[in-house]
C-alpha cells in the first residue's frame, strides 16, 4: 500500500503534463517513398510538407455584385501583420497549388519554431487571424499541424465530457451490483489510480519518443475499463470467500482463484496490445505502448494493492450497504442447462446471427484519417472545404513528383526538358488529371524549343512570371511536378493514378512520388504488410499462455476462434455505421465513405484481449468445476452459473465506459469506442453465454485434450 501511494504521488505529478509533450496524431508512416520525396522537396526546394494554409472567403454580398479583386476588403495588411510574426519564416503563395481560386484567397505560411512550440504559434496565428481578419471576410486555419492542434483541444474537452458521464453511471451501477458502497467505491478508485501513476509514465516516455495525442484517451478508455473490470472479479470472489472462511484465507483464496484468471486475462490483453510495436506508424506504436502499460498497472494493482486493500477491510468490504442483492441459482443455472439440451439449435442460431452481423465487412473500403475526422465545427476541417469548394478536392491535396537528375546535371538542360516536355503533354491528357503545375506548361503558346531556350540560361530568363516560377520549381539537379486529380486523395482512383506514376521511368530521371494521397498509400500498404504477422503473433502467444492455463489444446483454439467471431461481427457493425452512414444523426458525424485503415488495426489488438477477459473468467470457474468433479456437463453449469451474474455486470460497466466514448468528436475516438462496446456486448450475451456452454457440451471431454502437458490436478496447480 506504501509502495502504490509513492506511484501514485509521482503519477499525479506528471500526468497534468502529460498533454504538454505530446503534439501529434501520427497516422502516417514517415519512411515510406512520399515522406522521403517531401524530405527532398524541403532540402532542395524550400517546400514546406507542414506549412499551414490560410484561407481567406470573401462574403457573398462581394460575390454576388460580381466584384473584381480591387474592391475586395484588403487583406494585404493582415499578411502583414501575419509575416512579423516571431513565429513564422514567410507567408507566400503555395507552390504546389494553383494561382486561382475565384473568391477565396489562400496563402501559405511557414513557421520557424521548435515542434514543442508549434501549438502556441497555432494559437497566436488563430487569435491574430479573430481579431485583425477585415470586414467581409471569413478567415481560416488549416493544415497538419493545425489539424492535430484542434484534434488535441478537442480530446481534451472530449476525454472530460467522457468521464463526467461514465464514472457517475458506472458507480451506481457497482452499488446495484454489490449493494454496498464501500465495495462500489473500490474498482472505481483502483482504476482512477491505474490511469494516474500509466499517464506519469507515458510522460516520462514521451521525453525520449513521440507519442501520439490519442494515447490519452486510450489509456483513459482501458485503464478505467480493465482497471474496473480486474478489481470487480477480485472483490466479487473475496465476498464470496468470506461467507466459509476468516479473512486471511479468503484473501489467499481470492488470488489463488480470481488472481490467476486476472493474470492470464491481462496477459492476453497486453500481448494483442503489444503486437501494436510491429506496425511503424507513431500512432499504432502509441497505443500499443499506452494500452499495455495501462492494462499491465491494473493487474499489478488487482495482484498487489487490492489484496492488501481486501486484507485490511475484511468485513467492512460490505459497509454503507444499500440493499442485500439476491444469491443463489437465479437466472443462469436453469438458463445454461437449456443451452445445453439444445446446443445445436443454439451454436446454429449464434451462428447465423454473427455471420449477418459481418456481412457489412465484406463491403469495406479502407483510408487513412484526415481532416474529415475533425467535426464540422473545427476551423482546419472548414478551411478544407471551403477550398476544395473553390479549387475541387484534388487540387487541395495535389500529387507531388520530385524530378531529379541520375548523373547531378541540370533538370533544365534541354535533353531533360524535351523528355519532362513530353510527359507533361501526356499527363495533361490523361481524363483523371485535374491540372499538372510545372515548368513545362506554364503558357500554352509556349513550345519545346521555346522552353529549352528559355532554360538554357536561367539566369538570363527574361519574362519575370517565368523566373519566378523557376526559382519556386526548381533547383540544379531537381524540379517539382504538381499533379491534381479530379478525385479527393482518398479515393481509388487517385491511389492508382499514384502507383502508376511510382512505376513510370524517364530516361536519365529519377521520379519520387509524394503528397498525401502517396503517404496515405504507403501507411494503408505497410500496414497490409505487417498486419498477418501481428495477427500470427497475437494467435501464437495467446495459444501457448490459454494452454499453459487450461492445460488443454482444444480451450485455446476454441477461444481465439469464438474471439475472432464477436470482433468480425464488430467490424461489420462499424462497416454498417461509419462507412454506410447509418445512424449518423444519433452520433453527430458525417460519414465519409471509408473506414480509416488504423481502426481495425487498433480494434483487433485491443479487442482480442479484452473480449478473452470473459472467456478466461468463464473457462476458469468451468475448469476449477471440472478438475473437481470431473464432470464436463456440470463443470459447464456451475461455471456459468457462478460466473454469469459478475461477467454480465462487468461487461456493461466496460459498455458504460467505452460506449461514453462513441459521444466524442473525433470519428476515429467514437468509433474506437463503439466498436469496443458493440464487441463487448456481443461477446458478453452470444458468444459466452451461448456459444461457449453449447459448444463445450458437443465435444464433451474433447474440451480438455491436451496429451502433451502433465495434467494439473487443480485450477490454482
Amino acid at each position: 500500500m506504501a509502495l502504490w501511494v509513492v506511484l501514485l504521488g509521482l503519477g499525479g505529478l506528471f500526468a497534468p503534463r502529460l498533454e504538454s509533450v505530446l503534439h501529434g496524431t501520427g497516422t502516417t508512416y514517415e519512411r515510406g517513398e512520399a515522406a522521403q520525396t517531401d524530405r527532398l522537396l524541403a532540402d532542395r526546394l524550400g517546400l514546406d510538407a507542414d506549412a499551414l494554409t490560410v484561407v481567406f472567403e470573401y462574403a457573398d454580398g462581394d460575390r454576388a455584385s460580381g466584384s473584381v479583386a480591387d474592391q475586395r476588403p484588403d487583406i494585404q495588411p493582415l499578411l502583414s501583420q501575419l509575416a512579423v510574426l516571431p513565429a513564422v519564416e514567410s507567408v507566400s503563395q503555395p507552390a504546389a497549388l494553383p494561382g486561382e481560386a475565384g473568391d477565396v484567397d489562400y496563402r501559405s505560411i511557414s513557421l520557424r519554431v521548435a515542434e514543442g512550440d508549434t501549438n502556441t504559434a497555432i494559437a497566436t496565428l488563430l487569435t491574430l487571424l479573430q481579431e485583425e481578419t477585415p470586414a467581409g471576410v471569413t478567415s481560416y486555419l488549416t493544415g497538419k499541424a493545425v489539424v492535430d492542434y484542434e484534434a488535441q483541444e478537442i480530446s481534451k474537452r472530449d476525454l472530460v465530457r467522457a468521464e463526467a458521464l461514465s464514472l457517475p453511471l458506472t458507480l451506481i451501477a457497482l452499488v446495484f451490483i454489490f449493494g454496498s458502497v464501500v465495495a462500489a467505491l473500490l474498482p472505481v478508485v483502483m482504476a482512477v489510480a491505474t490511469v494516474t501513476v500509466t499517464s506519469g509514465l507515458i510522460y516520462a516516455i514521451a521525453q525520449f519518443s513521440e507519442v501520439s495525442i490519442f494515447a490519452v484517451t486510450l489509456t483513459t478508455m482501458l485503464g478505467l475499463g480493465v482497471g474496473i473490470d480486474f478489481t470487480l472479479v477480485m472483490v466479487s470472489r473475496f465476498r464470496e470467500e468470506l461467507v466459509h472462511r476468516p479473512v486471511p484465507e479468503a484473501v489467499t483464496e481470492t488470488m489463488a482463484t480470481a488472481g490467476e484468471a486476472v493474470f492470464y486475462s491481462g496477459l492476453t490483453t497486453c500481448i494483442g496490445l503489444l503486437s501494436l510495436l510491429l506496425f511503424p506508424v507513431v500512432l499504432l506504436r502509441s497505443l500499443g505502448v499506452a494500452g499495455s502499460l495501462v492494462v499491465l498497472m491494473s493487474v499489478l494493482a488487482a495482484l498487489t494493492l487490492v489484496p492488501a486493500l481486501l486484507g485490511v477491510l475484511g468485513h467492512q468490504i460490505n459497509r454503507w450497504r444499500v440493499f442485500t442483492p439476491r444469491e443463489g441459482v437465479g437466472f443462469w443455472g436453469p438458463f445454461s442447462r437449456r443451452v445445453i439440451r439444445y446446443r445445436v439449435v443454439a451454436i446454429a442460431a449464434v451462428v447465423a446471427i454473427i455471420l449477418v452481423l459481418m456481412s457489412p465487412f465484406w463491403q469495406a473500403q479502407w483510408g487513412l484519417g484526415d481532416v474529415n475526422a475533425l467535426p464540422a465545427s473545427a476551423q482546419a476541417r472548414q478551411g478544407v472545404e471551403v477550398l476544395e469548394e473553390a479549387i475541387s478536392a484534388g487540387r487541395t491535396a495535389p500529387i507531388l513528383v520530385a524530378v531529379t537528375t541520375e548523373t547531378g546535371d541540370r533538370v533544365l538542360a534541354p535533353d531533360s526538358v524535351e523528355t519532362l516536355y513530353t510527359w507533361v503533354e501526356s499527363l495533361t491528357t490523361d481524363a483523371r488529371i485535374a491540372s499538372v503545375q510545372s515548368l513545362f506548361n506554364l503558357d500554352p503558346t509556349f513550345d519545346l524549343t521555346t522552353y529549352q531556350q528559355l532554360y538554357r540560361t536561367p539566369s538570363r530568363i527574361p519574362p519575370e512570371s517565368v523566373a519566378a516560377a523557376v526559382a519556386r520549381l526548381s533547383a540544379d539537379d531537381t524540379t517539382l511536378i504538381s499533379i491534381s486529380s479530379r478525385a479527393d486523395s482518398n479515393s481509388p482512383q487517385s491511389r492508382q493514378l499514384v502507383r502508376e506514376l511510382r512505376q513510370k521511368s524517364l530516361p536519365g530521371l529519377t521520379l519520387s512520388v509524394g503528397g498525401t494521397t502517396a503517404k496515405s498509400l504507403d501507411t494503408i500498404d505497410v500496414i497490409g504488410q505487417r498486419a498477418p504477422l501481428a495477427i500470427a503473433a497475437i494467435f501464437l502467444v495467446t495459444f501457448v499462455s490459454l494452454t499453459q492455463l487450461f492445460n488443454s489444446v482444444v480451450m485455446p483454439l476454441k477461444a481465439i476462434f469464438l474471439n475472432v467471431m464477436s470482433i468480425g461481427a464488430s467490424f461489420g457493425a462499424l462497416v454498417f455505421i461509419f462507412q454506410q452512414g447509418h445512424f449518423q444523426n444519433l452520433l453527430n458525424f458525417t460519414p465519409v465513405g471509408y473506414l480509416d485503415i488504423l481502426l481495425p488495426i487498433v480494434l483487433f489488438c485491443v479487442l482480442f484481449g479484452l473480449s478473452m477477459d470473459y472467456e478466461v473468467f468463464l473457462l476458469a470457474r468451468i475448469k476449477e468445476a471440472y478438475d473437481r468433479t470431473g464432470n464436463n456437463t456440470d463443470a459447464i453449469v456451475e461455471g456459468l452459473e457462478c460466473t454469469g451474474r459478475i461477467i454480465t455486470s462487468s461487461a456493461l460497466l466496460t459498455i458504460i465506459v467505452t460506449a461514453s466514448f462513441a459521444f466524442t468528436s473525433i470519428i476515429f475516438v467514437k468509433a474506437l469506442g463503439l466498436g469496443i462496446a458493440i464487441s463487448v456486448l456481443i461477446d458478453s450475451t452470444l458468444i459466452r453465454a451461448v456459444l461457449v456452454p453449447a459448444s463445450m457440451r458437443l465435444m464433451g471431454r474433447w474440451n480438455w485434450w491436451c496429451p502433451a502437458l502433465r495434467k494439473r490436478q487443480s485450477f490454482s496447480g
